[in-house]
């Protein structure tokens, strides 16, 4: 049983400067004036910029689970700048040094190759539906062996290490993310040796802050000791995403957290149909419960015997349900090309769940499950997208398995006037309109909704118009000063699969 702390409505008014301070430390944002905007109103254009894709390195173990997440990230290749693949260690895999450590679950270092091979064969289809994939020559360049050989191992530099640790130093602007799919210990390493190089030099107090300003670490559990005994004591202000619980809603046990209505898009019919029959060579390799291929050095996990399904870990999952992707959050936080802007604030909200501060930078935290009555749900930030998030895996898979653009389906388009940031007093009365426009010709509809625990004003509004194109409604009365009202357009085509594209318009309250 997790524990959740304090209320939902408690952690809704958490500091105002807490949230601004940690989240413009690392992402910085920049709002002008809306010609149009009402008389009291402040609109701004934040979230409607031009997209920047953010820059990531993915850490591995090699785990079932993060072999599935690796499939779906090459088919999103497009949204990131993808600055390295780094196969690490964890406290579940090792490859032991082949003398005094044995290896432990180890699933070798070859297959990472053997799915860029595959994306190579659907890279020509995938080119035809957006721009920005990267070439399989590109990301073979990026892929490094990192400290593999023990847990936590951070002995010596190791080619995934000095990647790592030349990205941190080098000047290319903004963020970079680093996501932890299995240990920490490579990013440990990395440090260690910019530690090493210059400490005690009149550059070290500089590359401290650099770093520091620089690096955010998205945390998948705690799956080494060299977070907690070498990151965070010796660089305490490096920012930490730490998802310690909603991945597991995505993960083996999702049938205990996924809401029903949104299981289907788990279950055998739809990820045969979507993903496994006819979806050409790199989800041939896509792995579900019981489907009969083990995976290589992994003798433990036992979840694709398809030969019962009363086994403890088998219990309760068919031959081709959804089996893992539990590191698959720690790209989707970064999605913003779907228009909900999670990367802005991870206490927004978004795809790969929602996180609220702490002393490092942010922890997963609850929202209310209106399936369950549950109003502190460690998972549902992240399964209440569930559904969503597989119809638009599902459209993808379709682009790479077909090389007409009219071969398949493509998200249409959210805006919204008079901008997605707002600033207005209480009582103001608002119009948001709303505009969708669809890339393949289909017709779109509208749905209009408050993101409750996203905000900090601990109340709801009276949505006028939520199913329509333009919405209104009135800024509380009781609202206070520099608390937050979060409205979700979402624009849904009538595709298949049906997509949707959104944008969240951030009211924020000012004085009378």
């Amino acid at each position: 049983m997790h524990t959740h702390g304090p209320s939902p409505r408690r952690r809704r008014q958490l500091s105002i400067a807490i949230l601004v301070a940690l989240t413009a430390a690392v992402l910085p944002t920049v709002a002008q004036a809306a010609p149009d905007s009402p008389a009291g109103v402040l609109a701004t254009s934040a979230g409607q910029q031009p997209h920047h894709k953010p820059r990531v390195i993915l850490t591995t173990d090699g785990e079932v689970d993060d072999m599935d997440s690796f499939i779906r990230y090459l088919y999103y290749a497009n949204e990131f700048d993808t600055a390295g693949i780094v196969l690490t260690s964890s406290r579940f895999h090792w490859a032991g040094n082949g003398n005094t450590v044995a290896p432990y679950r180890w699933t070798g270092d070859q297959w990472v190759n053997d799915y860029i091979d595959r994306y190579a064969k659907i890279y020509p289809n995938l080119r035809k539906h957006a721009d920005g994939f990267p070439t399989p020559a590109r990301l073979r360049s990026l892929y490094k062996i990192g400290n593999i050989e023990n847990v936590s191992d951070t002995a010596k530099p190791t080619a995934g290490s000095e990647l790592i640790k030349k990205a941190i130093l080098d000047n290319t602007p903004g963020p970079l993310y680093i996501q932890a799919w299995g240990g920490l210990n490579t990013v440990a390493r990395a440090l260690m040796s910019i530690q090493e190089q210059y400490q005690g030099t009149k550059k070290w107090s500089t590359i401290q802050s650099k770093v520091s300003n620089k690096l955010v670490l998205y945390n998948i559990l705690e799956q080494d000791a060299t977070l907690k005994d070498y990151i965070k004591p010796n660089w305490p202000d490096v920012k930490v995403i730490d998802n310690q619980s909603q991945f597991w809603s995505f993960a083996y046990l999702w049938k205990r957290t996924v809401p029903e209505p949104f299981q289907y898009t788990l279950r055998a019919p739809y990820m045969e149909n979507n993903f496994l029959n006819g979806h050409g060579p790199l989800l041939e390799q896509y792995r579900t419960y019981r489907d009969g291929n083990p995976t290589p050095g992994d003798d433990e996990n036992n979840r694709w015997r398809p030969e019962s399904s009363s086994a403890n870990q088998n219990a309760g999952y068919d031959v081709h349900d959804f089996i893992s992707e539990g590191d698959s959050p720690a790209f989707l936080h970064l999605l913003d090309f779907n228009g909900l802007r999670s990367s802005e604030d991870p206490a927004f909200g978004g795809w790969g769940g929602r996180f609220t501060p702490n002393a490092s930078g942010w922890t997963d935290t609850s929202d209310a499950n209106p399936y369950t009555g549950n109003a502190a749900d460690r998972s549902y930030p992240q399964t209440r997208w569930v559904e969503d998030i597989q119809n638009d895996f599902a459209a993808r898979a379709d682009w790479g398995s077909t090389s007409s653009y009219a071969g398949a389906n493509h998200s249409p388009t959210a805006s919204v006037k008079p901008g997605t940031d707002i600033t207005a007093k209480p009582g103001t009365k608002i119009t948001l309109r709303g505009s969708g426009k669809d890339p393949d010709g289909d017709r779109v509809s509208y749905k209009w909704w408050q993101y409750t625990d996203a905000d900090t004003y601990p109340g709801e509004v009276v949505l006028n118009g939520a199913d329509q194109q333009n919405v209104t409604f009135t800024v509380p009365a009781d609202a206070t000063p520099g608390s937050t009202v979060h409205i979700i357009l979402e624009v849904k085509d009538d595709g298949t699969p049906a997509l949707k594209h959104y944008q969240r318009v951030v009211v924020t309250v000012s004085k009378r």
